[in-house]
């Protein structure tokens, strides 16, 4: 009896132990698959933009890689905690054929879970205020809405009043179609009504193929992960035909560009329970992205900064130039990127460098911010509790020249529109508009010490020089050194140029708050 006992104890001591290693195998398991990121996906430090083809229908929609389709048609992201985001954005600025009347497009399907937004109309500088706003899950059509008279894949969110938002692909044509309906029981003329029928041209901007590898977007803010992103952006002309109630239906015609992208999770650490959008992982720190419009050329680039002090891969850096009237497109992934004003939020900009056979030489000035108020500014980063961050958009007005072989292109009043975030930590604000406002060659010590040893006549100089050249009080002096010359370039005040061209936006503080709660 006793020896019964005895091995009774010893069964259940050895079961014990045997439960005890087991269950801290697991879990180490569970935590090595929080923090190790999914091989599926991987990343590369290097531009995806030698990608040229086309996107296909399974590009549009990656059911099966990124998402699930359930028999109801409602798209969900699979069970893989690391989906972060799903971008079906798009952006279209145009005009009426008198040029009597100007239209601002921002636009946006929410995904699944991604919480309501409502499309930022703007026409001769107002907002338009009474805009359904859009959410509750996003269903997907692969053979269309035949009914709707739309025979291609397509995606569609719904308002709680009734109105429709979706987006179809018509892939053999290249032409992406977005569509803002009210309910059919509307009288015609009394709901707001959107069609927009974008035509791709050249080449597509690609972050990566669906299925990886990714660019690294960002840092997170609130914790120390990254965000990676794939998938691709269009460009082109559009047509777009709007009936606002009260007020008639335009045409306009101008250019578009279609934000088609996924974002995931890179580490993994913060995905449980992250959720949707920002969530507890905060915003993406700290990007440029953005494209420029101009009748012979669409310039698209993004570059993200490390604002960190983390040893993270790589952040992207990477553009694409097409000249569709010469069906030919290059690689832009050689540019400079700089920034003027407010780290927080830029008023210029200056893109420039090469790309095979030719040199892009620009200078941006903001005409108009989204929010219209400015970006607002964020208090506190996992790195650095009083660090300062912002997000928005910038419309931005072109000017410089583009080179193409022999050829020089004078650019005047090409349009820009950039998506963008910042982060500042205290100490660095002063640093960092000195090294955006005078970049200079770091080996120019000669230059350098005569710039801060003879301060005050570089700036009598700068004075006499303003009223020989036309430069009028608060413009910039860009300079650099090009083959061992100092080279001087004087920008036009944002401030003086906003108040010789028409108003923009305007909006009021209802549709402020709004759009805070849901960019």
């Amino acid at each position: 009896m006793r020896a019964s006992k005895k091995s009774l104890l010893i069964v259940v001591t050895v079961a014990a132990v045997l439960a005890g290693i087991l269950g801290y195998l697991a879990w180490k398991w569970v935590c090595q698959l929080k923090e190790q990121p999914l091989s599926l996906w991987p990343i590369t430090e290097e531009p995806n933009t030698y990608i040229t083809k086309q996107p296909d229908k399974e590009d549009f929609v990656p059911v099966g890689i990124t998402y699930e389709l359930d028999p109801s048609g409602l798209l969900m992201y699979t069970s893989d905690p690391r989906w972060k985001q799903s971008c079906f954005i798009l952006v279209a600025v145009g005009w009426t054929e008198d040029g009597e009347h100007e239209l601002l497009y921002q636009g946006r399907l929410p995904f699944t879970g991604e919480g309501g937004f409502r499309p930022r109309i703007c026409i001769d500088g107002e907002y338009l205020s009474n805009v359904p706003t859009f959410g509750g899950g996003m269903y997907y059509r692969p053979e269309g809405v035949l009914e709707d008279n739309l025979p291609y894949p397509t995606v569609y969110v719904k308002s709680r009043s009734g109105y429709v938002e979706s987006i179809s692909y018509d892939q053999e044509e290249r032409t992406w179609i977005h569509i803002i309906r009210p309910p059919a029981t509307t009288p015609e003329g009394e709901g707001l009504e959107l069609h927009l029928v974008g035509h791709a041209l050249s080449v597509p901007f690609w972050m990566g193929p669906m299925e990886g590898p990714y660019i690294v977007h960002g840092a997170y803010s609130r914790v120390k992960d990254i965000d990676i992103w794939g998938g691709f952006w269009v460009s082109g002309t559009c047509e777009v035909n709007l009936t606002v109630p009260e007020k008639g239906t335009y045409t306009f015609r101008g250019y578009f560009l279609f934000d088609r992208a996924v974002h995931r999770i890179y580490y993994g650490s913060s995905a449980i329970g992250a959720g949707p959008i920002r969530g507890r992982t905060g915003g993406v720190l700290a990007f440029s992205c953005m494209v420029v419009f101009h009748e012979e050329f669409y310039i698209m680039i993004s570059h993200s900064d490390n604002p960190t002090p983390a040893d993270f891969p790589k952040f992207q850096h990477q553009g694409r130039i097409n000249f569709p009237s010469r069906n030919t497109s290059f690689t832009f992934n050689e540019f400079v990127l700089e920034s003027f004003g407010d780290p927080l939020q830029p008023d210029c900009f200056r893109l420039y460098g090469p790309f095979e056979n030719g040199y892009v030489n620009l200078t941006g000035d903001v005409v108009a911010y989204w929010p219209p108020g400015g970006w607002y500014v964020n208090t506190g980063s996992w790195w650095d509790p009083k660090a300062k961050h912002t997000w928005g958009r910038a419309f931005i007005n072109w000017t410089g020249t583009v080179r193409l072989g022999d050829e020089s292109i004078e650019v005047s009043g090409a349009i820009g529109v950039g998506e963008f975030t910042r982060a500042v930590s205290p100490g660095s604000e002063t640093e960092a508009v000195s090294e955006s406002s005078l970049k200079l060659n770091t080996k120019s010590t000669e230059i350098k010490k005569a710039l801060t040893t003879t301060g005050a006549s570089f700036e009598k100089f700068i004075r006499g020089t303003r009223s020989s050249v036309g430069v009028r009080e608060g413009d910039r002096v860009l300079m650099q050194v090009r083959d061992n010359k100092l080279v001087l370039e004087f920008v036009p005040d944002p401030s003086s140029l906003a108040l010789k061209v028409k108003k923009w936006a305007k909006t009021t503080v209802e549709e402020f708050e709004a759009a805070l709660e849901t960019s």
